[in-house]
């Protein structure tokens, strides 16, 4: 197996069986809910990781339903 070979075919891991299928991917039916609230701007600082920076306040959180995804199936994620 040649480099080239790899940067050309390569999309996901391991590269003789990807988890999931080539893109372009569909996601329909979507539903989500996002959370945005003001936090503690110290709280916050502690506990982000250098060497990213807070610029503000704000927080969010979100929840995402996607019941047809092309390639992935059904899935829900929140982060």
């Amino acid at each position: 197996m040649k480099e080239k070979e790899i940067l050309k075919n390569a999309y996901a891991m391991p590269i003789t069986s990807p988890s999931y299928s080539k893109g372009p991917y569909k996601f329909v039916d979507r539903e989500y809910l996002i959370i945005t609230y003001k936090t503690d701007m110290d709280a916050l600082k502690e506990v982000v990781p250098e060497p990213l920076q807070v610029k503000d306040a704000l927080v969010k959180y979100e929840f995402i339903k996607m019941p047809d995804s092309s390639g992935f199936g059904s899935y829900t994620e929140s982060g």
